[in-house]
């Protein structure tokens, strides 16, 4: 092959990955559809060029890792049916979420070949600070029409009130629409715009980085998201302390505290605060569901009850339980959810997978790499909300995190960061 034509192949598949990650990026804020399509088009992409890949030794053991936890989790029902741990094969979709544990992996790969990172950013951005105005308009305006049917949300969810009768505050979900997928989505994107705010050379971006903040944690505020709140104060936190310095940091944890007392003086937060509590320690549905998936580890703990499967193993113990229908979906915490569905083999997989992202993203954030500490500080935040919510079971949230770790694993030489103000 001459050179020309290889440089001509080349460019194909630069604009080929080009137009996926810029599919994928506007399927964070637009809809889970367009998420899915994103990483699916973004798997199918990294299979295509597998020959070209060249992937650092710690990119490729997280990808193997991907792919192993991957294929467990693929084979695990029948494994389940063979042992008599479950009656069943578990419906389509829930199953189909098995191929969303290698999309970050796919996405390290296909950046191999080049990341538009310009594109990529005015996406995201430009995307979430629509999807934060659309949402805190939703948080004070019942929305005013039937929402399209991909959504799968009724109406009456939208205008649910978390205020009081005097003062209504409606849980708000941007394009997203379900509150708790755009509240924890805007974690995913939250650590990325924090590190451009503590490691960007460029002012412009910085203050953009910065806005985008703002509107993220008013996203959440206006969710009703607890977990998402806690997790987003504990990821801005940890920025503060890793990133900057000085009078920077003391403003910043000074917009933290008011935040805090902001939330503190809502009364609508106040009582939601209050439940939390018994929510997990008490009698609360939390706590419920987590001695459930208890209950499907101590009777099934090697090979689980095949994934996907949470649900209909819960609900045979209803009996005794009392489980609902909603709460039996999964054990509201990653690990215990991965360890009834897919035995303690998954459990291992799925530890050892984001051991060695976490290994990847650390030495690359040590490098300078801007799209790494972002990752990492998403990173931090998946897994404070991952103790109360079992992320995977909501492919727009699960996905969203799986683009960014997958881009902090991607090379960032760009002199964007290096330009003048």
């Amino acid at each position: 092959m001459s050179t020309d034509t290889k440089t001509v192949e080349s460019g194909r598949w630069k604009t080929a990955v080009a137009a996926v990650l810029g599919l994928y990026a506007v399927g964070l804020v637009l809809a889970e559809a367009v998420l899915q399509a994103g990483a699916i088009l973004a798997t199918a992409l990294a299979l295509a060029v597998t020959k070209r890949l060249r992937l650092e030794k710690d990119v490729r053991a997280f990808v193997l890792a991907s792919v192993a936890l991957c294929a467990w989790q693929l084979v695990s029902p029948a494994v389940a049916l063979m042992t008599g741990a479950a009656t069943k094969w578990p419906r389509g979709a829930r199953y189909g979420q098995a191929l969303d544990t290698v999309a970050g992996a796919a996405v390290a790969c296909i950046g191999t070949l080049g990341v538009p990172w310009l594109m990529l950013g005015s996406l995201v951005a430009g995307g979430w600070l629509l999807a934060a105005a659309l949402g805190f308009f939703q948080h004070r305006v019942p929305w005013p029409w039937e929402p399209p049917k991909f959504t799968k949300l009724n109406l009456s969810r939208l205008h649910e009130n978390f205020g009081t009768e005097e003062n209504p505050r409606y849980a708000a979900g941007g394009f997203f629409f379900h509150r708790l997928r755009f509240a924890h989505g805007a974690i995913a994107v939250l650590g990325p715009a924090l590190a451009v705010i503590g490691r960007s050379k460029v002012t412009r971006r910085r203050v953009v980085a910065g806005v985008m903040v703002l509107g993220l944690l008013l996203s959440i505020y206006g969710a009703f998201a607890r977990a998402a709140l806690g997790a987003a104060l504990g990821v801005c936190v940890l920025a503060l302390l890793l990133l900057l310095r000085g009078t920077a940091r003391k403003a910043g944890l000074g917009v933290a505290v008011a935040l805090v007392a902001v939330v503190l003086l809502t009364p609508a937060w106040r009582e939601r605060f209050g439940k939390a509590v018994d929510n997990l320690f008490g009698s609360g549905e939390r706590s419920l569901a987590m001695s459930v998936g208890w209950r499907l580890v101590r009777e099934h703990p090697w090979v689980g009850v095949g994934f996907g499967n949470h649900k209909p193993a819960a609900l045979a113990t209803q009996a005794e339980t009392g489980i609902t229908d909603l709460l039996a979906t999964d054990s509201h915490n990653i690990w215990l959810t991965t360890w009834a569905e897919t035995g303690l083999v998954g459990l291992v997989l799925l530890a050892t997978m984001h051991f060695l992202l976490a290994r990847a993203l650390v030495r690359r954030h040590r490098a300078g790499s801007i799209p790494a500490t972002g990752a990492l500080l998403s990173f931090v935040g998946f897994h404070v909300l991952a103790l109360v919510h079992y992320l995977p079971f909501h492919p727009s949230v699960h996905l969203s995190f799986m683009l960014i770790w997958g881009l902090g694993l991607c090379e960032f030489n760009t002199p964007l960061r290096h330009e003048p103000d």
